[in-house]
């Protein structure tokens, strides 16, 4: 029996054509990260905003997304805190959350100092 599967949780069953809901998902960082690979994400204002003041673009957004781990949840809010590298070495801290769209929804983003 062969599985389909991805980010989403969903599974198709290539043999029955069955679809089975049940199959283990990814890791919340590499359902976050996959959404960020295709494109599924945005900043809010805020978030746009501080990481203008810390001197961060959307690439190095980005890339703190692609390159970080999950350092800190807020289950009851769906938050996370992820804790990544910016295109110019800096630690760089992101707060975002998955959207019932399927997209992450970046809502700030920090120079993370030790």
């Amino acid at each position: 029996m062969s599985y389909v599967h991805g980010y989403s949780g969903f599974g198709y069953n290539t043999q029955s054509g069955i679809i089975i809901t049940r199959i283990p998902t990814l890791s919340k960082i590499k359902d976050i990260q996959a959404l960020v690979r295709y494109g599924l994400y945005y900043l809010t204002e805020h978030a746009d905003e501080e990481a203008m003041f810390d001197n961060f673009d959307i690439y190095d957004v980005e890339n703190g997304i692609l390159t970080g781990k999950v350092n800190r949840t807020w289950p009851k809010e769906g938050k996370y805190e992820i804790i990544g590298v910016s295109l110019d070495r800096r630690t760089i801290g992101i707060v975002c959350r998955l959207t019932q769209s399927n997209k992450v929804r970046v809502i700030t983003v920090y120079e993370d100092k030790p």
